[in-house]
């Protein structure tokens, strides 16, 4: 919209010919509405079009502004991505904010590049007493996971999932923590919107921060990907409304036409903001 391109510098205006071209040439031939297969996960990594507000060293280097023109291309070619989000907007940021300096030399480059795909799940109270069923045991050095969580997203094809579970024994607050657990975890078994975990031990160096504190980070990055959710609504309802707003100017007076053009895309703005509260 009008009002938001003030806001882009030139450097954003580049990257969105990037964006364009990507989807056009890669996105939308291989996938269409679908999720996105390895070698386009590769594509967009390799284009820089992955976790963009990451640090530069990593991949990344970008800012909000380039996350917003990402979904603003997305939503220009009528496409509901979700893989790429909730990858790039929620996860890494959560991994890229709590981790250690050791833990972001072993994910954040193959994060950004690509090669490791992430996903994210929650263990969910049960829904006759409110208690977690899925809990992560402290032993020794190691944690042990039983039972069931749900997959918000990339839950067919990952290769790291960010798990939000509680700890028993090892202290401090009793709220979510955050544990990373590769793919290849025996007694990890994951498909589509369900991950089992039967007796899942995984290093505690896989722990994302302060047991009990990952609740803070989730909401944080949730935030900003409402934002950008708000980014994609409103510039979906642009593009519907562009033909009839062409037609339009051409009967009416100029003047008019502007003043009608800002109304509704006022308009649009207070319902993308509506729906991505």
């Amino acid at each position: 919209m009008d009002a938001q391109r003030t806001l882009y510098r030139e450097d954003h205006e580049l990257f969105r010919t990037a964006v364009r071209r990507f989807v056009q040439r890669d996105y939308l031939p291989r996938q269409g509405n679908g999720a996105p297969d390895r070698p386009l996960w590769l594509k967009a990594g390799h284009q820089g079009l992955l976790c963009v507000t990451l640090p530069a060293q990593y991949g990344g280097g970008g800012d909000f502004g380039h996350a917003a023109i990402i979904r603003e291309e997305f939503a220009r070619a009528g496409l509901h991505d979700q893989a790429l989000s909730l990858h790039s907007d929620i996860v890494a940021p959560c991994i890229a904010r709590l981790a250690t300096a050791e833990q972001q030399q072993r994910w954040l480059p193959g994060i950004c590049s690509g090669e490791l795909v992430l996903a994210l799940a929650w263990a969910e109270p049960d829904s006759a007493d409110g208690e977690v069923r899925t809990r992560a045991h402290h032993e020794h050095d190691h944690y042990r996971i039983h039972g069931s969580a749900c997959a918000v997203g990339n839950g067919d094809d990952f290769d790291l999932l960010l798990l939000a579970c509680q700890i028993d024994g090892e202290g401090g607050d009793a709220g979510l923590s955050l544990i990373v657990l590769e793919r290849d975890r025996p007694g990890l078994d994951a498909g589509g919107t369900a991950i089992g975990l039967a007796d899942v031990r995984v290093p505690r160096a896989n722990l994302l921060g302060q047991a009990g504190r990952g609740q803070a980070c989730l909401d944080q990055a949730l935030q900003q990907q409402h934002l950008l959710s708000v980014v994609f609504a409103t510039s979906q309802l642009e593009q519907r409304l562009e033909p009839v707003l062409g037609s339009a100017q051409q009967r009416w007076d100029p003047n008019d036409a502007r003043l009608a053009l800002a109304a509704i895309k006022t308009r649009a703005l207070r319902l993308g903001l509506e729906l991505g509260s």
